[in-house]
């Protein structure tokens, strides 16, 4: 007994100590996985922001000399309408933002599309253009020109363009109808809450107003070629303000939506290499963009020239022609007046 105790001490000790080295070893695939990794994926956007586009409503331009409220009331308007019919969602827009930084400001806000335009009071009506952008490309999907008297009809401009949106998103009206109901109700900083009746003063003050007070025929519609004009952004040739600039292209859009129907593209590259971009499938268009260029004032007066580019949507140019003035608007009005003269029909 004497000499069999230590075999068996060493055998139980061997054995002890086997099984709790085969225990550390196995310890470690038996262990749970930290909580950590099982933490579930991101949650996905909820359902109403997933589904519904996101649309951002910029003040519209004026022309030169016109109210500036005009422009602000008729985008809160739209933003106002859109979000009442549901389906949309509007997102409240930073003041002060420019045209050239619509496109940016859109994205930086995660919006899918855009919606600006402008607006040219013409006796106690004002023809507004609207468009509707992707922000995604930045291309103009959807332009249309109206003629306006009223706030109905400033809104009723925004369930147009809410219809075309949500047909460029595969929506049906039975879908929308259905997000509607479920759409929480909007806060007072996308417009939806705004009063009508503020905003809508604006727009009668400068409807009904406008120019004294007094009652003007509404002049006939000019009848327009059906070869279409796109507006590109305008270029400088020498030290040019960027709000020169903006004007300038502003200026551009109206002196030629005065003769012919126009739109304008966000597309900022050399416009005869994007050409075929530019038109997209519509190719009954010509494309006109031009320099801008500012000569130091000479006995108070500045002199500034704009030449005329005219491209056809193959990227050939159609024309050229050189305004001069001591404004812009009148080296624009100057350059685009030759070319109506020259090609009435737009080919």
């Amino acid at each position: 007994m004497v000499e069999r105790f230590p075999s068996r001490l060493l055998r139980l000790i061997f054995f002890s100590l086997a099984l709790t080295l085969a225990t550390a070893a196995a310890a470690p695939p038996a262990t749970p996985a930290p909580q950590a990794s099982r933490s579930p994926a991101p949650a996905a956007p909820p359902p109403s922001l997933e589904q519904m586009p996101v649309v951002l409503v910029y003040p519209f331009d004026v022309q030169t000399g016109a109210d500036p409220r005009i422009g602000n009331a008729i985008g809160q308007i739209l933003a106002q309408e859109m979000t009442a019919a549901g389906g949309i969602t509007v997102l409240p827009v930073p003041h002060g933002v420019k045209r050239t930084d619509f496109l940016e400001n859109a994205r930086s806000g995660h919006a899918d599309f855009y919606i600006s335009g402008y607006v040219t009071p013409v006796g106690d009506t004002a023809a507004v253009v609207e468009q509707v952008v992707s922000v995604d490309s930045g291309v103009i999907l959807f332009s249309q020109t109206a003629q306006v008297s009223s706030v109905a009809d400033v809104a009723s401009q925004s369930l147009l363009a809410r219809s075309q949106i949500l047909a460029f998103v595969g929506r049906g009206t039975e879908t929308v109808q259905a997000q509607a109901s479920s759409t929480p109700a909007p806060s007072s900083t996308n417009g939806a809450k705004m009063p009508i009746q503020g905003i809508g003063s604006i727009v009668d003050s400068v409807f009904k107003h406008h120019g004294g007070g007094h009652s003007s025929a509404t002049p006939l519609p000019v009848a327009k070629p059906s070869r279409g004009v796109i507006v590109a952004p305008v270029t400088a040739s020498g030290a040019v303000a960027p709000a020169d600039l903006t004007n300038a292209g502003q200026e551009l859009y109206f002196s030629l939506n005065r003769r012919f129907t126009t739109q304008t593209t966000g597309v900022t590259s050399e416009v005869a290499q994007s050409a075929d971009a530019i038109c997209g499938s519509n190719r009954n268009n010509t494309i006109a963009t031009g320099t801008l260029q500012e000569a130091a004032a000479h006995h108070g007066k500045s002199e500034v020239t704009f030449n005329l580019l005219v491209y056809t949507c193959f990227g050939a140019t159609l024309e050229r022609e050189v305004g001069k003035a001591s404004s812009i608007k009148g080296a624009v009005d100057e350059a685009v007046a030759a070319y109506a003269t020259a090609h009435p029909d737009n080919s």
